[in-house]
């Protein structure tokens, strides 16, 4: 049977929400949240690595600046 990391490894470092890998204390984390999803329900709010963060957090960004303009 092959290893999954999915499975665990026994710590209880968060999980990025992007690469699904661990986050252990050295790493720099950056929590990120879109308006639509700010519980994580739809798998993107959450923390993520840094590096893996940047495409979100831009993407929240413009998403949050979208929605305080009024028509």
């Amino acid at each position: 049977m092959d290893y999954d990391p999915r499975w665990g490894d026994g710590s209880n470092d968060p999980w990025c929400t992007h690469c699904r890998q661990p986050i252990t204390p050295k790493q720099q984390s950056v929590r990120v949240d879109f308006p639509h999803d700010p519980h994580g329900f739809r798998g993107l709010s959450g923390l993520y690595h840094a590096e893996c963060s940047k495409p979100f957090a831009s993407m929240a960004r413009a998403m949050n600046m979208l929605s305080f303009r009024r028509i």
